[in-house]
């Protein structure tokens, strides 16, 4: 018969079947017939025992309401309130700041034997105010015999047991002994034990200055001359102005001088031809500097800045050559420009050029594109002020003469219905303007996915994806099945988009020849080879 356990509160906390065991809490409860339950249940007692002692991070993971709990961290019996673990009584011992509290709880820091409370948010030390081994530290009331038997109440300054001052009403001599203090006066009187020891900071009158006439120091608040040589020897030590607004600091080997008036400026007149006149000015809201007049420079400018302007009508440069993008080190990996990628970085570098400025009008560019690695004249919506990939809007158009192209065929962009790979044979059709072709000899045949194209028209159609490059006539690469000999003439085969050799040229009408092949291959399979497309 299963076993019902009950709360004190009448609220069941679990059932527990004959034979099994209920881990419900951290206590194992074990039904009627449970093998083994002896163990289970000495093991209940000294966790009772014991309170489930265990460290902070330790503490039970299913604790009911009521539930004690001793934290051997906090070195603390701590009661379940059905969310957490409170402190039950006591105080806090440990070497380290509790990371939480309930207000009003004490902790006893014994490695500074200070105690602290807790305010609902942080630990307010309570007492002492020194740290364990710092001695007295702080100002306490006292009571010094003087020599007559009269007991006088003084206050005293210490600072690790070390009396620092005391402070009197009236003046007296100790009945015993006190080091550093032979005398007491009136008022604030520093221990002589302690080696120049000063009062630091403002008084309003002085007896004496070392002995020295007043008359031979200069005045601070009035107009004042001197026949000798002022010599500051202090790093930070020359203020100027009504509001202290001008400093002169000396730093290692470097001079600073400085208006710390929020956005004041820093100016340099020189009397040029008898005329206050202004050659320098640095402006105190952007550290710009303005020169009034011709500026010569006799070594090296760098310019470390993001944006050079020059308002100039003309710029004349004696340089032959001009580097862009200088320092750059990125470089692409990938790419269609023949670099060894071995050595090249895994990023891709700044497209690096020159933007130019045409007003209301879309402004255009003469750039290095590093994402294709190849020079672009573009039209843009960059202004010059932006690095990385420069945005393209379309390509400009170029007025010159070539003398050679770097490769072998023309090429236009028609838009595809399927994705072509570079080699693949296509016709005339298909749901778009071209498609692959699909059986042998299509009189269809249009030309072949050019990889690399000389000259290429309708650019701006669309990308290799929906509008590849077709190959109308020069070299390419098609992909050929079976054996071909150079110079045989090749038509589609039956496989989509693969050409073959032309066995018999009477079999075929001329138009369905795709081109002439430039090499002999004997492989069956598919493979790639080189081709004039177009030539019958």
């Amino acid at each position: 018969m299963a076993f019902t356990i009950n709360k004190t509160d009448g609220t069941i906390l679990a059932t527990v079947q004959d034979g099994t065991l209920d881990q419900t809490t951290n206590l194992s409860l074990f039904g009627k017939n449970y093998a083994g339950y002896g163990e289970l249940l000495n093991e209940n007692q000294i966790k009772l025992l014991e309170n489930f002692a265990n460290t902070t991070e330790n503490a039970p993971d299913k604790p009911i309401q009521g539930m004690l709990f001793y934290d051997t961290t906090k070195g603390q019996v701590q009661v379940y309130d059905g969310t957490s673990f409170k402190a039950a009584t006591g105080s806090i011992v440990s070497t380290s700041q509790p990371t939480t509290g309930s207000t009003g709880d004490l902790w006893f820091d014994s490695t500074n034997e200070q105690v602290y409370v807790y305010n609902g948010s942080l630990w307010v030390l309570i007492g002492p105010i020194a740290s364990a081994g710092a001695g007295t530290t702080g100002s306490i009331s006292a009571t010094i015999t003087d020599d007559t038997g009269v007991a006088r109440s003084v206050i005293q300054d210490l600072v690790n047991d070390t009396i620092v001052s005391i402070t009197s009403t009236v003046a007296f001599t100790p009945q015993t002994a006190i080091t550093g203090f032979a005398s007491i006066a009136k008022g604030v009187n520093l221990s002589t034990a302690i080696s120049d020891a000063k009062f630091t900071g403002t008084s309003t009158d002085a007896d004496a200055l070392g002995s020295t006439a007043a008359a031979n120091f200069l005045k601070s608040n009035a107009d004042d001359t001197t026949s000798g040589t002022i010599s500051i020897q202090k790093d930070a030590s020359l203020i100027l102005g009504a509001d202290g607004d001008v400093t002169a600091t000396q730093s290692g080997a470097n001079f600073t001088l400085k208006n710390t008036t929020s956005d004041g400026n820093i100016v340099f007149n020189v009397s040029d031809s008898g005329s206050d006149t202004t050659a320098l000015t640095i402006t105190g809201s952007d550290a710009s500097v303005t020169v009034a007049n011709d500026l010569t420079v006799t070594g090296s400018l760098t310019v470390n800045g993001t944006t050079s302007t020059i308002s100039t009508t003309n710029t004349t440069i004696e340089d032959n050559i001009i580097v862009l993008n200088s320092g750059q080190t990125a470089s692409i990996v990938g790419g269609a420009g023949g670099f060894d990628s071995s050595t090249a970085d895994s990023t891709v570098g700044n497209d690096i050029g020159i933007i130019f400025d045409r007003g209301i009008h879309a402004n255009v560019g003469f750039i290095f594109d590093e994402s294709r690695d190849e020079f672009a004249l573009i039209n843009t919506t960059e202004d010059g002020t932006s690095t990385g990939d420069i945005t393209i809007s379309s390509y400009a158009t170029l007025h010159a003469t070539a003398t050679s192209a770097q490769y072998s065929d023309l090429a236009e962009r028609y838009e595809s219905d399927v994705t072509l790979e570079a080699g693949d044979v296509v016709k005339i059709g298909g749901s778009k303007e071209v498609t692959k072709t699909t059986h042998q000899g299509d009189t269809d045949v249009f030309g072949v996915v050019s990889t690399e194209p000389a000259f290429k028209m309708n650019a701006d159609a669309g990308d290799n994806d929906t509008h590849p490059y077709i190959a109308l006539t020069g070299r390419a690469p098609c992909k050929v099945k079976g054996p071909v000999t150079k110079g045989d003439r090749l038509i589609s085969s039956e496989v989509p988009g693969v050409a073959e050799a032309l066995s018999d040229i009477n079999l075929q009408p001329l138009h369905s020849i795709i081109g002439r092949s430039l090499e002999t291959s004997n492989v069956n399979e598919v493979k790639y080879v080189e081709i004039v497309v177009g030539k019958n």
